[in-house]
């Protein structure tokens, strides 16, 4: 199984926020992050990249989604 690790990326700086991240939902104030076991997280920004081929991530800008 195959699912994504999300980062935070600020100041040029990557930072892990969650591991095995099955869905990714947008909202108006940014994303919430629900992982495989049901955990949630919520975090503000914009979607900078997603990879889902090689590396399996989704990096997300610190700041606020446009």
């Amino acid at each position: 199984m195959c699912l994504c690790t999300a980062y935070m990326e600020s100041n040029g700086r990557k930072q892990e926020i969650m591991q095995d991240v099955a869905q990714l939902i947008s909202t108006d104030g940014g994303y919430r992050l629900v992982g495989l076991l049901g955990g949630e997280r919520f975090v503000s920004g914009r979607i900078r990249s997603v990879d889902f081929i090689d590396a399996h991530t989704v990096v997300i800008e610190k700041g606020e989604p446009s």
